[in-house]
């Protein structure tokens, strides 16, 4: 099940840092931006799951604190729900879903970008929600899965920057579980293409 789950942040991650690097005013590389906020939603899970028992049924309040590499933080909260339905005699897994929901409340975050320092704020915050379905087998997603990102932040930077970045971004995951759509926006950069 965690597997599941990681695969599928891991898929969104590929898609987001996919983007060729552009260059926002300022020197501010937007792809260090995204990989900076999507790192601390990837690390949301650092508890262990429990074993399968016929229907297995859960939800799991997130919290967690993502410390900035040149100072401040990133405040990851939420919580995580799924249900999975298999043969408790083959441990054959018939199907299910898993749904969470994730805000990153962002607090003075500093990180390097093109050797310039830039400090980040929500503005106010930036969320997740991601909605899956798992196909029978238990090892692909049925054709209902997704990952939907949103919000602003606000960075500084040398120079005077000062910019508010809003971020919409929809990533329809294969049903295969390997690739998808990515689609949205990061500031003015749109984004729509294939992975």
């Amino acid at each position: 099940m965690k597997r599941i789950l990681i695969l599928s942040l891991l898929l969104a991650a590929v898609a987001i840092t996919g983007c060729k690097k552009n260059q926002i005013n300022g020197g501010l590389d937007g792809q260090d931006l995204v990989n900076e906020l999507f790192t601390a939603g990837l690390v949301w899970n650092t508890q262990t799951t429990q074993s399968l028992k016929g229907t297995w049924t859960e939800h799991r309040d997130l919290e967690n604190m993502v410390y900035g590499p040149e100072g401040g933080y990133i405040h990851v909260i939420g919580g995580w729900d799924y249900q999975i339905n298999y043969d408790d005699q083959t441990g054959y897994i018939y199907g299910g879903f898993m749904q969470f929901n994730l805000t990153e409340t962002i607090n003075d975050y500093a990180f390097k970008s093109n050797d310039h320092l830039f400090t980040m704020n929500g503005a106010p915050y930036i969320s997740y929600v991601g909605n899956f379905t798992i196909a029978p087998g238990g090892a692909s997603f049925g054709t209902a899965s997704s990952i939907d990102i949103g919000g602003a932040v606000r960075l500084t930077g040398p120079n005077g920057f000062d910019q508010t970045i809003n971020i919409l971004i929809s990533i329809i995951i294969n049903s295969s579980g390997s690739g998808g759509h990515v689609s949205g926006y990061v500031g003015d950069e749109q984004l729509d293409y294939y992975f």
